[in-house]
């Protein structure tokens, strides 16, 4: 797997800043069981997750970074595009019959930033340290991502730096996430290749449709944009987002939706 340049020089107080791709793999075992505590032993599950994951990293370019109880966490310093790539292929091989178990309820979530990787230590004790507001929000998007019955959610910052991106990848444009800290705003999308086949064929044949709703929505033309998410929500009961968009536009209508509520469909 890369290595960073100075990962075997990294004394305690030393660090790295550099940009990346980050990505993080969430599944339903980290949800209910890492994220609660609720049994020290599963350390070994975890294990197999990170070997599985690790090899397919490898073949992608991409480096571990750290796992935390949202997930497994990895950077991509080249293109964006093995970042996706990878993204892709771990949900492929999730739905092989040996994997399918271990990685249930798989999402994942892609942003493109600046990380620090660096060490820290005392009396004779190392350990690795990774910041970044970038790792953060690509695991705030691995869990939006399963409340849209996604599987892989990825920020402009992702799609703006790969040349055709709507060619080489079938998406749809999800709408806005908010970042307070910051405030600042920006697309997300939801790159349906990963998904099962039923739910990627049915978001292909509804993403022009989906996409002129959300543009209404954002616009502000509530009672038209619901219209369009009614309609989809005919032929595609299970579409997470259209529902919730449909939500939305009854709190907007109603008057009781505050100012962002009005305009992103996620605050980071």
């Amino acid at each position: 797997m890369e290595k960073m340049e100075q990962d075997k020089h990294l004394e305690p107080g030393m660090s790295e800043m550099t940009e990346a791709a980050i990505i993080n793999i969430s599944t339903v075992f980290f949800r209910d069981n890492v994220m609660i505590n609720k049994d020290a032993g599963l350390v070994s599950v975890i294990n197999m997750q990170v070997e599985d994951v690790g090899g397919v990293l490898e073949k992608h370019n991409g480096q571990l970074l750290c796992v935390t109880r949202a997930g497994i966490s990895a950077m991509f310093r080249g293109d964006c595009e093995d970042a996706v790539k990878c993204a892709i292929t771990i949900c492929q091989e999730a739905e092989l019959e040996e994997r399918k178990k271990l990685f249930a309820g798989l999402s994942i979530g892609i942003d493109y930033g600046v990380v620090c990787v660096g060490a820290v230590g005392y009396n004779g004790f190392d350990m690795p340290l990774v910041m970044s507001e970038t790792m953060d929000t690509a695991i705030f998007l691995s869990d939006a991502a399963r409340r849209y019955n996604s599987r892989i959610l990825v920020t402009s910052d992702i799609a703006d730096r790969m040349l055709g991106f709507q060619k080489l990848y079938n998406s749809r444009r999800l709408g806005k996430m908010y970042h307070p800290a910051s405030d600042t705003a920006e697309d997300i999308y939801d790159i349906y290749d990963g998904d099962l086949a039923d739910t990627k064929y049915s978001k292909m044949r509804s993403r022009l449709f989906f996409e002129t709703g959300v543009e209404l929505f954002l616009k502000g033309n509530y009672l038209e944009a619901r219209s369009y998410f009614i309609e989809l929500l005919k032929f595609d009961r299970n579409d997470a987002a259209a529902k919730q968009y449909v939500f939305r536009c009854d709190s907007c209508l109603a008057g009781t939706a505050d100012e962002n509520e009005k305009k992103y469909i996620e605050c980071c």
